[in-house]
């Protein structure tokens, strides 16, 4: 039993012996590890040794091209700014950005890079307070000597540009559209300070594409990415019309940089589309198209022309020109004449003034010319007695309007008096020639519905020229006579007048 004890008292020495051997082994809690920094190589970036784990870092893209590396990341939530830093090899690490990146920046371009060189880049997020992040994980890119092409459309041309290529000697730039075989070369010799072209005359809307390459010491480098577009027209102006009488003002909004401007119209009658108005220079914006068709639909489009090119023509618009107003006429009869006046149209050019007796086959042109100032004329040397009917019209920009009221009037003699009849509302005025030694005078008057002529006015006075029968039907026509009476004797009755009172 002594010795089971014995044995027992030493494994519990021994076991208490390991567990303080193993206690004493375990570090200090006061004790500092320290690890290397890692992520941004051996050559750390200053300030690498700060507290890291305030905010995250950027996470970075970086996207080479033939001269710069462009370096990207998404914005990180409570940044102030960023930091770039970036590298050659082995080269010391620099800040790049020159404190201009803000809390919205998402990008950062490093430029003036040397082809076929790899660059290595990091950085971190500065917040508003506190520490800045951890190094974001490094990236890098090896900068091509492939140009990067851009193509941008314009009137008639393509203009081309690239990125310039390190020690390039020259460039070669090659096109292709619908109809080539193969690509075809252009714009040499592009030297090496060259890094645009402009492709022009190009009239055709077809896609074009192109590609470039650089030569550096007289070795072609790759072709870049195809890059495509379309030359463009010029803008159809926005056009407008104005109707006027027998004519229409057509205007139009100016286009930038535009020689000159078409204009086209058609109306009813006309096959094709006619040009009017050439020349249109390039500080024309509206036309006026007159000697017209009064109350005649015309429609019109314009289009601009830059650089000989027929840009796109405008929506059709349309307006109906106006008719001239009709002139209001009148008439005083005399012996062997009548007199004629009208009242003005406004901008009447000229106007036409037609006669007709019961001795004519149809009406007749008379008193030309008749200017546009002109409002009256005597009708003279005309057969006394006979009834004479006439009408006048005016003309403005080569359109004629609608024919006056009808007038008749009948020249006199020495013992017939001349009888104009003209209407009024509800009420007819009578005129005439005065009747050298008359006593007085008679009037007659006949209407639908009557049986005979019926006495009007009594015995009027010698002095007397007019008289106005009132009282009358809007619309209907009523019929007049009238005679002299000299010395007691009854002279001739005139040819019958008619006039139709107004409403």
């Amino acid at each position: 039993m002594k010795s089971m004890l014995r044995i027992l008292s030493l494994s519990a020495l021994i076991l208490v012996g390991l567990i303080a051997a193993a206690y004493f082994a375990l570090p200090s809690r006061q004790q500092t590890i320290s690890f290397p920094a890692s992520g941004i190589g051996d050559n750390l970036p200053q300030h690498a040794a700060e507290d890291a784990t305030a905010i995250a870092a950027p996470v970075l893209v970086a996207n080479p091209a033939s001269d710069r590396v462009t370096i990207s990341w998404q914005p990180v939530l409570g940044a102030a700014s960023y930091e770039i830093w970036g590298r050659q090899g082995e080269e010391t690490w620099a800040r790049l950005d020159d404190d201009s990146l803000t809390s919205t920046s998402t990008s950062y371009t490093h430029t003036g890079l040397a082809s076929g060189e790899t660059y290595l880049y990091t950085g971190r997020t500065v917040p508003t307070s506190g520490a800045k992040s951890a190094w974001a994980q490094q990236v890098q890119a090896t900068v091509t000597n492939i140009p990067t092409l851009t193509a941008n459309g314009a009137i008639d041309q393509i203009d081309l540009n690239w990125t310039s290529v390190t020690d390039a000697g020259g460039y070669h730039l090659i096109m292709w559209k619908e109809g080539l075989e193969d690509w075809i070369r252009i714009g040499d010799p592009l030297t090496s300070t060259v890094t645009t072209y402009t492709h022009s005359n190009l009239s055709d809307e077809r896609t074009y594409h192109y590609r470039v390459r650089a030569v550096v010491d007289s070795t072609e480098g790759e072709w870049s990415d195809t890059v495509s577009d379309v030359p463009t027209r010029p803008s159809a102006p926005t056009l407008s019309t104005t109707a006027g009488t027998g004519q229409v003002q057509v205007s139009w909004s100016s286009i930038s940089d535009a020689d000159s401007y078409r204009l086209v119209f058609w109306t009813d009658g006309h096959d094709v589309w006619e040009r009017i108005g050439d020349p249109l220079s390039s500080t024309a914006t509206s036309y006026t198209h007159s000697g017209l068709i009064a109350g005649q639909p015309y429609y019109y489009r314009a289009s601009a022309v830059i650089n000989g090119v027929e840009g796109a023509w405008s929506e059709a618009v349309s307006d109906t020109p106006g008719r001239p107003a009709s002139p209001a006429l009148s008439a005083t009869a005399a012996t062997g004449q009548i007199g004629l006046s009208w009242t003005a149209v406004s901008d009447a050019d000229t106007y036409q003034l037609i006669v007709w007796t019961e001795a004519q086959d149809a009406w007749i042109r008379t008193g030309d010319p008749l200017t546009s100032t002109t409002t009256s004329y005597t009708h003279s040397g005309i057969s006394s007695g006979r009834t004479h009917y006439y009408r006048v019209r005016a003309a403005v920009n080569g359109t004629t309007g609608a024919w006056s009221n009808t007038i008749s009037s009948v020249p006199g003699t020495s013992y017939i008096p001349g009888l104009v009849a003209n209407a009024g509302t509800g009420e007819v005025e009578l005129t005439w020639n005065e009747v050298s030694g008359a006593d007085s005078y008679h009037i007659i008057m006949w209407t639908t519905g009557q049986t005979e002529w019926e006495r009007i006015g009594g015995n009027i006075a010698s002095d007397k020229t007019s008289h106005t029968h009132s009282g009358l039907t809007a619309g209907n026509t009523y019929y007049y006579r009238i005679r002299a009476v000299i010395d007691g004797a009854e002279g001739l009755w005139t040819e019958k007048v008619s006039s139709v009172p107004l409403e």
